[in-house]
């Protein structure tokens, strides 16, 4: 039952291609030129986006781990599960993979949780560290061993962030794409969204950002409204940002590696000004 309700979602996935965000204000009749949006120098690293195939599949397996943990198995009852095997096919991932996971999570008798770790480097890099874990002791003793080996250590850095909840969505055919901007911050007050970007043109692709206590009931406003929804997640933006020099961003990019090498790291949010 449940290698046929995988395979369905198989069958269902097409893959977008997303093209750079182009940031939109959400105040309408104000638009703000691409590199100047409230938004857009967030340093979101996750595995997703490093091209690294072992790392990722390791990263959806725990996310499938922890949505079966849950609510159960069964991706016909349980949307966040369905949401990550979505995730997972779009990443190509082997259908034969996730029903081994699948399996695995059924004699799996530790539960994961969810933790998070505020770290400054460098006397002026914000790193916020998300956790999917059933050893955090033992995680948080080895980061801390990295952390001293590369100028960094624990402290608090949550005040230098905006958490935030964004919903990235496709709008319904019938919204042309000369009236994108103008018909989806409408659908963005009328939701419950804070702020919106047009993350892609092209596929008239629109990022959703809310408070997260929000998050659930703007996702499901915008399905109401006949938006077909790619993810949706939390995040920490950064209030402000910091340029480093080339010799500490080499310094800074080889703990960032280090961190996202580690066994149970889900999410790395930082306050580094993005490169143009």
């Amino acid at each position: 039952m449940l290698s046929a309700a995988v395979g369905q979602l198989a069958r269902a996935v097409k893959v977008r291609l997303h093209a750079y965000p182009i940031s939109r204000s959400f105040h309408r009749g104000h638009t703000l030129n691409a590199g100047h949006s409230k938004w857009q120098n967030i340093r979101h690293v996750k595995a997703l986006n490093d091209g690294r195939k072992a790392v990722l599949f390791i990263k959806l397996a725990r996310q499938i781990r922890f949505a079966v943990q849950a609510g159960g198995p069964n991706p016909g009852v349980n949307n966040v599960l369905r949401a990550v095997i979505d995730e997972a096919l779009k990443k190509n991932m082997p259908n034969a993979t996730i029903q081994g996971i699948l399996k695995k999570c059924s004699t799996q008798s530790a539960e994961l949780k969810k933790y998070t770790l505020e770290i400054k480097a460098l006397d002026q890099v914000n790193v916020i560290c998300v956790l999917y874990t059933d050893r955090f002791t033992q995680l948080k003793m080895e980061m801390a061993t990295i952390l001293r080996k590369n100028f960094a250590l624990f402290i608090d850095t949550m005040h230098g962030f905006d958490e935030k909840g964004f919903i990235e969505a496709i709008p319904p055919a019938e919204v042309q794409t000369e009236h994108l901007l103008s018909v989806c911050t409408d659908h963005a007050i009328d939701t419950g969204a804070e702020d919106i970007e047009v993350m892609d043109e092209n596929n008239r692709l629109i990022r959703f950002l809310c408070d997260p206590r929000d998050l659930d009931k703007v996702k499901k406003e915008l399905e109401k409204l006949n938006y077909n929804v790619e993810h949706c997640d939390h995040a920490f933006f950064p209030k402000s940002t910091v340029k480093l020099n080339p010799d500490a961003m080499q310094v800074y990019e080889k703990l960032k590696e280090k961190l996202k090498a580690m066994e149970g790291v889900e999410d790395i949010y930082d306050n580094v000004e993005a490169a143009p």
